[in-house]
């Protein structure tokens, strides 16, 4: 993900289409990307016979006439000169499924979707997408803010650690973010109780992980500090979340799976707690 060129961004045209156009501009102005296509799926397999009916007298088929008006309401947001060029995929397969595939076959560098709590529609789809596809994914909420002043990073050392430092670099050098680097450390301190030397085994703990995070720094010229938190049995994704908010974070940055996710997961359960119904933060999951 370190060259933005193709951006892809569901929209359904409810009101949380204009929430991701916002985003999606201000994501342009710092990384001008070339190619942006705007995706919608046909979830009804048929039309009320009233709207079937009243389709043939307006000289379009519907899938014509939900392209033009995303398309219209894309370009609102763009100016023509210097903006993206704009393509539209109207999916007339309702399987979700389907819809991944197509959109895993276009290879795009990312894929933005909604997160809906109060806008009209579940959000149902946004949450399947973006456990089936395995495109980099922006997951932005209806209240999410296009700023990027402060940036978490979630640090496991998985292989995906090595993939988010470069995605906070450039977000330092174009955006001239506060990058907040955090690593949650699991002790399993239930087992302590039986353990006499609780004290020695956490600070050993953190002293590997503090080595570990000062060869990726090394390796990839990052200078900024590591703040690690110890779960004491607490939810991770909550514990990172949380950090996100104290350090005024507005985009946490996380590896699809951590080191200790199952294999056959669709994505991680730490980025799963992330996204969930409650967080109000958007999500830049890396997935490849």
């Amino acid at each position: 993900m370190k060259n933005i060129k193709n951006i892809a961004v569901c929209l359904d045209l409810t009101e949380m289409d204009g929430v991701l156009l916002t985003y999606l501009k201000k994501l342009h102005d710092l990384i001008p990307f070339q190619h942006l296509s705007i995706l919608h799926l046909m979830e009804l397999e048929e039309l009320p016979d009233d709207i079937s009916a009243l389709i043939p007298k307006l000289g379009k088929s519907l899938d014509q006439i939900i392209e033009s008006e995303l398309i219209e309401s894309t370009q609102e947001h763009f100016h023509i000169e210097n903006g993206p060029q704009i393509n539209c995929h109207i999916h007339s397969n309702p399987d979700v499924e389907d819809f991944s595939d197509y959109i895993d076959r276009q290879d795009y560098s990312l894929i933005i979707y909604g997160k809906k709590t109060s806008y009209i529609g579940s959000g149902i789809l946004s949450a399947k997408l973006v456990r089936l596809s395995h495109c980099n994914t922006l997951f932005v909420p209806e209240i999410g803010q296009p700023i990027f002043e402060n940036v978490t990073i979630a640090i496991d050392f998985s292989t995906y650690s090595d993939k988010i430092i470069p995605i906070a670099k450039k977000f330092q050098e174009i955006a001239h973010s506060n990058i907040h680097p955090v690593s949650i450390l699991k002790i399993g301190r239930q087992y302590f109780p039986y353990i006499k030397n609780y004290q020695q085994i956490s600070a050993d703990m953190e002293a590997e992980a503090l080595s570990k995070y000062k060869k990726l720094q090394k390796k990839h010229g990052f200078s900024t500090a590591l703040s690690i938190i110890k779960d004491n049995e607490q939810n991770i994704g909550k514990l990172i979340y949380n950090f996100a908010v104290q350090t005024s974070s507005s985009l946490i940055i996380v590896g699809n799976k951590g080191r200790n996710d199952e294999g056959d997961l669709l994505i991680g359960s730490v980025t799963e707690q992330l996204i969930s119904h409650e967080k109000n933060l958007p999500v830049l999951i890396v997935k490849k």
